[in-house]
C-alpha cells in the first residue's frame, strides 16, 4: 500500500493555491480564483496571425509589473532577438522580461536541451514556452530521437517542476504555445493533451477573415469555466485591450443556460420516476 494515498494525509504549502493576477479581465477567465494559479499547465494554440505570442507576453509582462519578485521566463524556440524587437517597440513593456532564445545550430554540436533542462530547473514561478512544437523538433533533431521521445522528455520536465522539484523548490507555470493544423485543431499527441490543465484557444469569429474580432476562450480548464469568450484587440500601442462588458455578459448568458440546462434535467428526472413503475 506505499503507492496509494488519501488526500487528507496529504498537506501543501498555502502559497501553491495563491494566484498571480495580471490587472485585466483575463484574470476572471485565467482561474475560478481569479489569476493565474500555481504549479499548472496551460496550453495555448490558435490560428496564425491571431496573438498568441502577443497576449502570452502581455501576460508575463503585467504579472511582471504586479510581482516584481516573481521569477518570469520566455523560452522562445520560434522567434530571435530580431523578431521580437518588434514586439517591443510596439508594446515597450516586454524589455525587461528574462528571456531564453534557442536556436538550432547544424555547424556545430549543439544540444539545445541541456541548457534549457539547466536554466528551467534553476527554478521559476512561470516559463512560456513558445512553442512546444518547434522546441520538441529542435530537440528530435539535435538528441537524434523520435519526436515521441522529444515530446516525453520535456513533459517530464515541465511535470516535475509543476510539482516543485528544482533548485528554488518553486511550483511552476507553464504557459506553452502550440502549433495548429490548417484545420485549427491542436497539434500534438493524446498523452500531451491529457496532460495539460486547461486549453486556451484564440480564435477569430470569422476564421476566413484576419480583420475580424478576436477571443479568448477555454475548451477545456480544471480551473475555471469553458466555452465564455473575451474578446480582445491588438490594435493600440503599450497594451493588450479586453473587452471587459462583453465578457460579463458572455458569462452571464453561459451560466443562465448551465442553470437551465440542470432545472430541464431534474424536471425530466421527476417525470421518469413519475411514469416510471416500481
Amino acid at each position: 500500500m506505499k503507492h496509494v494515498v488519501r488526500m487528507c494525509d496529504l498537506s501543501f504549502d498555502p502559497k501553491l493555491f495563491e494566484t498571480f493576477h495580471c490587472g485585466t479581465a483575463l484574470d476572471d477567465l485565467l482561474s475560478s480564483h481569479r489569476g493565474l494559479p500555481r504549479g499548472v499547465n496551460y496550453m495555448i494554440i490558435g490560428d496564425p496571425g491571431v496573438g498568441k505570442t502577443t497576449i502570452i507576453l502581455d501576460m508575463l509582462a503585467n504579472i511582471q509589473n504586479r510581482y516584481p519578485k516573481a521569477r518570469i521566463l520566455f523560452v522562445s524556440a520560434e522567434m530571435n532577438e530580431i523578431d521580437l524587437t518588434v514586439y517591443v517597440e510596439r508594446y515597450p513593456k516586454f524589455q525587461t522580461l528574462p528571456i531564453l532564445f534557442v536556436e538550432s545550430d547544424f555547424d556545430n554540436d549543439v544540444h539545445n536541451w541541456d541548457v534549457v533542462k539547466e536554466v528551467v530547473e534553476q527554478g521559476w514561478d512561470i516559463v512560456a514556452m513558445d512553442s512546444f512544437y518547434e522546441l520538441q523538433g529542435i530537440i528530435k533533431d539535435e538528441e537524434n530521437i523520435r519526436m515521441k521521445d522529444a515530446e516525453s522528455w520535456l513533459l517530464q520536465l515541465i511535470k516535475k517542476q509543476n510539482k516543485g522539484q528544482n533548485n528554488r523548490r518553486l511550483n511552476c507555470t507553464f504557459l506553452t504555445i502550440q502549433q495548429v493544423t490548417k484545420s485549427g485543431n491542436f497539434v500534438g499527441s493524446n498523452r500531451l493533451k491529457h496532460s495539460i490543465t486547461a486549453m486556451m484557444e484564440l480564435r477569430l469569429e470569422n476564421p476566413k477573415n484576419i480583420y475580424s474580432d478576436r477571443f479568448i476562450t477555454f475548451s477545456k480548464h480544471r480551473r475555471g469555466d469553458v466555452g465564455v469568450k473575451l474578446f480582445y484587440n491588438l490594435s493600440s500601442t503599450g497594451d493588450v485591450s479586453f473587452d471587459e462588458q462583453r465578457f460579463l455578459q458572455d458569462r452571464h448568458i453561459k451560466h443562465m443556460q448551465s442553470e437551465v440546462a440542470g432545472q430541464i434535467r431534474d424536471f425530466a428526472d421527476q417525470f421518469d420516476k413519475l411514469f416510471t413503475p416500481d
